[in-house]
């Protein structure tokens, strides 16, 4: 998503006409940064100079007037500093989410949000190859036009999901571009979010950032969209969007690993029904996932930490009433160890304080054998899982405890091993078939495999 930077005046919409000059900038990992040259005007029941002082302004929507970039609407603007000595009157706001192209009114509703994405044509098999054509040494033979037709002409299948109240589409088309005697030719992708009648548009861009955390998984590096638009009517033209997404980086140069899967032999719409219906169940699982796929700066510790939450919380939403003990059963055995701690000591206080702390939970070995059962015979294409498991409870309880033993390189295998074990869990939770998996969690954790010496013939692929 490219930057944005622009100047003009703004207003509060319906609270005066009174309007204040200053810029308005966004970057993808910062936001929306507004600067005024000068005081919005303040509605609310509290003390206007107090807030003021506390810096606890803020505005569900803010329009601006940016000449020739036109009409513009901040939403959900927050101001983080004011001066106000002497003739110096001035604001700093932030915003996570800007529309550029039309004045928005409170809670307004869309038909459609597209992302822009690069690596739609690569997943779905289109062609993003960029032919250069020479008008001088054809237009002899045949009709430049008609060969513009041709490439223009050239796509791939659009893939649909329907979800009910919303629709996401897959789909590519060519871009021309034209200058001099050439025409260069760019297949682009785009994944489209469709209400069945009008959203929000928080509705629609949460099904659109959660449909390209489903992209990220499937190709193994953190999906961002290159442009974001959004329609207010189809027969409108559409407003861009503008909004934080603080993990972006521009290098997203492909790894050449081989996608976990593609929509050519995996369903598409079951497959990214079932990947929303487990973010809403499993949300911490995503939450560790997203930071596991777009973090590649993560520290081998962190990283180990991360994974084992994730394969936790993966655990607690397939058994999330289930204790180590009856309930009944604990509380005895706490009540029977109390018993015999001498009353009004300083190791009664003790004791109670470390039983409290004591959880009635399985141990993370315990949790990752149980999950890896339905998938055992995938897994342990790789590894022993017995001896995974006992290494990551080891490795887990030490660092519950501070200990520091464990090299980087260590936690590092360790992280990755549990990384492999958490999208084969994963995929499958989503339907993706078995048979593929092998070849494809091979290619995307090669240096994991490289380092295990793990060949063809011992994985069976």
């Amino acid at each position: 998503m490219e930057g944005f930077e622009s100047s003009g005046d703004w207003w509060v919409p319906g609270a005066s006409s009174e309007r204040v000059s200053g810029e308005v900038s966004f970057t993808p990992t910062e936001g929306v940064s507004l600067s005024l040259n000068g005081k919005l005007p303040f509605e609310g029941e509290q003390d206007e100079e107090l807030l003021r002082m506390e810096l606890s302004k803020d505005y569900p929507l803010l329009h601006g007037d940016l000449g020739q970039d036109g009409p513009v609407t901040v939403l959900n603007a927050t101001i983080t500093s004011a001066v106000s000595g002497g003739y110096s009157k001035s604001e700093e706001y932030l915003a996570q989410t800007m529309v550029v192209g039309e004045h928005l009114s409170e809670n307004p509703s869309f038909e459609r949000v597209d992302f822009f994405v690069d690596e739609i044509p690569a997943w779905t098999d289109a062609s993003t190859v960029r032919p250069v054509i020479d008008r001088e040494s054809v237009e002899e033979a045949v009709d430049f036009g008609e060969i513009e037709a041709v490439y223009a002409a050239t796509g791939a299948e659009e893939y649909v999901a329907d979800l009910g109240d919303l629709e996401v589409k897959l789909s590519n088309y060519s871009r021309i571009s034209t200058g001099g005697n050439s025409t260069e030719m760019e297949t682009v992708g785009v994944l489209r979010v469709i209400a069945s009648d009008e959203a929000s548009v928080n509705t629609l861009s949460e099904c659109g950032d959660r449909a390209l955390e489903y992209l990220s998984f499937a190709i193994g590096t953190g999906i961002y969209p290159d442009k974001v638009q959004l329609y207010t009517d189809l027969d409108q033209k559409p407003l861009d969007m503008y909004y934080t997404l603080l993990d972006y980086t521009k290098d997203r140069s492909s790894s050449g690993a081989e996608y976990l899967f593609r929509p050519t032999h995996t369903d598409f719409e079951s497959t990214l029904q079932n990947w929303l219906n487990h973010c809403e169940s499993a949300s911490e699982v995503h939450q560790n996932y997203r930071l596991l796929i777009h973090r590649s700066n993560l520290s081998p510790r962190i990283r180990f930490l991360t994974t084992v939450i994730a394969l936790e919380a993966l655990y607690e939403s397939k058994h999330p009433d289930e204790t180590y003990l009856q309930e009944k059963e604990f509380d005895e055995i706490r009540s029977d160890i109390m018993e015999v701690v001498p009353d009004g000591t300083d190791i009664q206080a003790q004791m109670h304080g470390l039983l409290e702390n004591v959880a009635n939970d399985l141990s993370i070995k315990d949790k990752l054998v149980k999950l890896i059962e339905s998938e055992q015979e995938l897994i342990e294409t790789f590894f022993d899982t017995g001896e995974l498991a006992s290494e990551a409870r080891i490795q887990r309880n030490k660092v519950a405890h501070g200990s520091i033993e464990a090299t980087p390189n260590e936690h590092y295998m360790l992280s990755k091993k549990l990384e492999l074990v958490l999208e084969a869990l994963l995929a499958r939770e989503i339907g993706v078939p078995a048979d593929h998996l092998p070849n494809a969690l091979a290619s995307r954790h090669q240096d994991l495999t490289d380092r295990l010496e793990i060949n063809g013939d011992q994985a069976g692929f």
